[in-house]
């Protein structure tokens, strides 16, 4: 296998990632604005199937 062949297989992988990473930063800002209109951490994990945790990152991450 050459660079340029792995490159060629890699690349849908790539474009992949980048949507999801796009995604999630979508529905990371979904959920901050979620707690800035007053839902309870539990009300967005069960919206979101998130645990209470990762919203409560979320959440902090949102204030730095």
């Amino acid at each position: 296998m050459t660079p340029a062949e792995l490159a060629k297989r890699v690349a849908p992988w790539r474009r992949a990632q980048t949507k999801a990473d796009t995604l999630t930063a979508d529905r990371d800002d979904a959920i901050r604005e979620a707690i800035g209109a007053g839902l309870t951490h539990a009300q967005i994990s069960w919206a979101t199937g998130l645990t209470r945790g990762r919203i409560g990152q979320l959440a902090q991450k949102g204030e730095t």
